[in-house]
């Protein structure tokens, strides 16, 4: 049988003895290492030299790496949840800062609204009718400046000219006399066109002691006293 370790050994011939097995192995591994090639140190050496140990040969991580790495995590995931939180605050319409503390929930009111009825409003009147006063008409004022007309109808001398010193001296200032000839009425009359002279009218009725006092058309100024008998001595 041929040494493991001769030149003719393949590596697969058995040794006898366990020396004999460790010497066969140390062999093959010699001749294992004279069979490759040696090459000059280059770039990638260096490379391989920095990089350090490959594969089970790596050196273990440190602890203090893990823990480092944990607390970066808790570091940026708490800021990360914090901008979240200021977001959301200022979205909402605060201002500044969220408060640290708990905040005071909204005080809720509730409003009760009362629906309108189908049902028809029935208004009773009330026992005490009010009562309108209504306004009392003022009197037109005597108007001693009108115009009068004193006519004699009566066939009476003088007769108008006594009526007319009569409304001077009650204070009537514009007044004066003439002859009735046509449209003589059944007896003495004084006479108004406007409304507004009514009250004067009435009194120059009341100074010449006559009784009848009436509105239409009067032939010369704007009261005319119409006379057909004699009513002064």
């Amino acid at each position: 049988m041929t040494p493991c370790w001769s030149s003719d050994c393949d590596g697969y011939v058995p040794a006898v003895s366990e020396a004999e097995r460790a010497e066969c192995s140390t062999q093959r591994t010699k001749r294992y290492r004279l069979s490759v090639p040696e090459y000059e140190r280059d770039e990638f050496d260096e490379l391989a030299a920095l990089r350090g140990p490959v594969g089970v040969h790596r050196k273990k991580p440190s602890p203090w790496t893990v823990w480092i790495a944990a607390l970066v995590v808790i570091v940026l995931a708490g800021g990360l949840a914090y901008g979240t939180v200021v977001y959301l605050w200022r979205a909402s319409g605060g201002k500044g800062l969220p408060p640290s503390g708990p905040v005071a929930a909204p005080t809720i009111t509730q409003t009760r609204v009362v629906m309108p009825t189908d049902e028809p409003v029935v208004v009773s009147p009330s026992a005490t009718a009010s009562q309108t006063t209504s306004p009392t008409p003022t009197a037109e004022p005597i108007h001693y400046d009108v115009s009068i007309s004193v006519l004699n109808g009566a066939g009476v001398s003088g007769l108008a000219a006594r009526n007319l010193d009569a409304l001077t001296a009650a204070g009537y200032s514009q007044v004066v006399a003439g002859n009735l000839t046509a449209n003589k009425p059944d007896q003495n009359v004084v006479r108004y066109a406007d409304p507004l002279y009514e009250t004067t009218a009435n009194d120059v009725a009341a100074q010449l002691g006559i009784d009848t006092v009436e509105r239409g058309v009067t032939p010369d100024g704007a009261i005319t006293v119409l006379l057909v008998t004699k009513n002064l001595g």
